[in-house]
């Protein structure tokens, strides 16, 4: 019998309808791959769904009650992923991270009325040309992060920050988490932990979860095979030592969400199979 929570993202859905129909709209790509994530969430038996607030056009849109109407079809456990492909809460730019900051404050809103129990969001990405800027980022970030739990305090719902892709830039490695977190109490901010982000970045897995173990309150399972990027294959198909991963949730008795976060709903059936061996 399976006792870890085991869910899937919507992101696959995303990349599958938007590659293989013809000229979707960004509300009609929404709205099928929700639907189609929560149908397979019944269909595999799983206990939750990450539902990803893109393209973030629907969080302006009128059809946004279509999706709160979607997810109350399905009586599953929902938790949202923010916008994160064109913003940048970190941002030196304000417009832009005030920008960032209301969106992920209406992602909060809309996570109340459909029930989720948590949102992720992004920090963004920070200039890697002058490395001497990175310091001022990450006081903005802190500043807009603290904003944004100050407003959500009454939601119920967690709020989760992600580790990022070497790429990025920003909340790296265990250096990055430190520092931050600093700032915020235990009860206050959660990391959502990305197995391919910190693979990039070339971390020490007994050193997160050592020192991160009651920060981590949800996980994206994610393969890769090369650092320079963040393709999200099947899992089971890349370099990523999920069998390490898995004795550490065990180790520490880790209990939250483990989302499988692929680039094609299509793996989704493999990826289970390729678990089933940690589960």
């Amino acid at each position: 019998m399976r006792k870890l929570k085991l869910g899937i993202s919507s992101l696959g859905y995303l990349i599958d309808y938007g590659l293989y129909r013809t000229n979707p709209s960004p509300i009609e790509l929404f709205l099928e791959a929700t639907r189609e994530c929560l149908k397979d969430t019944e269909k595999f038996d799983l206990e939750l769904c990450e539902l990803v607030l893109e393209p973030s056009l629907i969080l302006s849109s009128e059809k946004i009650e279509h999706f709160k109407e979607l997810c109350d079809n399905f009586n599953i456990e929902k938790q949202l992923h923010g916008p994160f492909v064109d913003l940048c809460l970190c941002s030196q730019n304000e417009q832009i991270s005030n920008a960032s900051l209301n969106t992920y404050i209406t992602s909060a809103e809309i996570g109340r009325k459909i029930g989720s129990k948590r949102l992720t969001i992004h920090p963004g990405l920070v200039n890697f040309l002058i490395p001497s800027l990175k310091a001022h980022n990450e006081h903005i970030l802190t500043k807009k992060v603290h904003d944004l739990l100050k407003y959500t305090i009454d939601m119920e719902q967690k709020i989760l920050i992600e580790n990022m892709p070497k790429n990025a830039n920003m909340l790296l490695n265990i250096r990055d988490f430190s520092k931050f977190f600093n700032h915020f109490n235990d009860e206050e901010l959660y990391l959502t932990y990305d197995t391919s982000h910190f693979w990039t970045c070339d971390g020490i897995l007994s050193e997160l979860w050592q020192n991160f173990h009651e920060r981590i309150q949800n996980i994206h399972l994610v393969d890769n095979d090369d650092k320079n990027s963040d393709s999200h294959p099947g899992l089971g198909t890349g370099k990523i030592n999920f069998e390490e991963i898995f004795s550490f949730i065990r180790t520490y008795g880790y209990k939250g969400p483990l989302i499988i976060e692929i680039s094609s709903a299509k793996e989704i059936p493999a990826s289970l199979d390729f678990l089933s061996r940690f589960l």
